[in-house]
């Protein structure tokens, strides 16, 4: 199914592929589709999720640096099938909401256990959720055009890092 709706995004818009597409184009039922998932947004965070895992595995020292990175690696080498994603979904889901709802999460769950040296307090969680929705979104604009370069992004991910988050943020490998 992954590699049938990344076929799929190289010949029409995200928005105008249905799972019977999808099914179809890796001669699969769509009840083995919805065995696995919802819809075809829950198919593309999958994709998305399933490569950074396998990206980050079980690296060691990990830093947010390297963590920002790896991300955008995934993102750029895809990026015409996230552009595609991103471009073509603002009517179902403006402001890229199921793209935020699926990197937001991944990300925070990599910060808290890769990139922390303590537990965050409630507060400090929130904190964290507001910082990296300015993060997710500047990635989307970076995948969808972004005249910024990708050093640059990562600079300023970093440099936006709220003052109360910044004393528990493992930033580079060396802190």
């Amino acid at each position: 199914m992954v590699e049938s709706i990344k076929e799929l995004a190289l010949k029409k818009t995200v928005n105008k592929i249905h799972v019977s597409d999808i099914t179809r184009n890796c001669q699969m039922s769509s009840s083995s589709f919805y065995h696995y998932f919802g819809d075809k947004f829950e198919l593309i965070s999958y994709i998305l999720n399933k490569e950074i895992d396998r990206r980050i595995g079980d690296a060691e020292d990990m830093s947010l640096n390297l963590l920002y990175d790896t991300i955008l690696d995934i993102l750029d080498e895809d990026r015409q099938f996230y552009a595609n994603v991103l471009i073509n979904t603002l009517n179902d889901y403006p402001n890229h909401a199921f793209f935020h709802a699926a990197l937001d999460g991944k990300i925070s769950d990599l910060i808290e256990s890769e990139c922390m040296n303590q537990r965050l307090s409630k507060d400090l969680e929130l904190t964290l959720q507001v910082y990296l929705a300015g993060v997710t979104a500047a990635m989307c604009r970076y995948i969808t055009g972004s005249t910024l370069r990708r050093n640059e992004l990562v600079r300023a991910f970093i440099v936006a890092i709220p003052d109360r988050l910044k004393p528990v943020m493992i930033v580079s490998g060396n802190t």
